[in-house]
């Protein structure tokens, strides 16, 4: 473990809190947080705290938030593709790439 990665795990220790969330209790929650976001509503700071505590020290799950925070915003805005033609250009793109070539 080098410094930096010595530094940012005891800036972890310290930013618990005395009541946290897990990974899957996060997940549940979730989809209301990332609707009450894009809705502009207020959860009191109160329920905000722990979510907002685990989203900055999971990156796993913060990751998952940010996806769904990128597909709640494109479906509030009416651009989310139809199911039927995102998997067209995902078909398309898989067989224009050659096998064991990844597809980004």
């Amino acid at each position: 473990m080098n410094r930096e990665q010595f530094f940012n795990w005891l800036e972890q220790i310290y930013a618990t809190r005395e009541m946290e969330i897990d990974c899957a209790r996060l997940q549940a929650l979730l989809p209301a947080y990332v609707d009450f976001e894009i809705a502009g509503g207020d959860l009191g700071e109160a329920h905000l705290a722990s979510v907002r505590a685990h989203l900055a020290q999971c990156s796993a799950c913060h990751d998952e938030y940010e996806g769904l925070l990128t597909v709640a915003r494109l479906e509030a805005q009416g651009r989310l593709p139809q199911a039927e033609e995102s998997l067209a250009q995902f078909e398309e793109k898989t067989e224009s790439t050659p096998e064991g070539v990844p597809v980004h």
